[in-house]
């Protein structure tokens, strides 16, 4: 009796998961994806990967200035909220 307990619990726990993985795959709300798919990366980041020496110092020199720049605003946000 106890091994037909369990069994029926294993099998409700299975139905819930798979009922819960089945009606969200990607885990993002339809709100998430449309503020996601809105927002326009800068105009200074690259659209394709680096392929060489070269593009990747360019690619590297680009992201550092877009990151310093993030880091100003980020304390200059920081400093007015004080």
């Amino acid at each position: 009796m106890r091994y037909i307990g369990i069994l029926i619990a294993l099998l409700a726990v299975g139905w819930l998961v798979m009922t819960q993985l089945q009606s969200s795959p990607t885990g993002l709300s339809t709100d998430t994806t449309e503020a996601v798919e809105s927002v326009d990366a800068p105009a200074n980041v690259p659209d394709q990967v680096p392929r060489n020496t070269e593009e990747m110092n360019e690619f590297e020199a680009k992201i550092n200035s877009l990151n310093q720049g993030q880091n100003a605003r980020n304390q200059d946000a920081y400093q007015q909220t004080q």
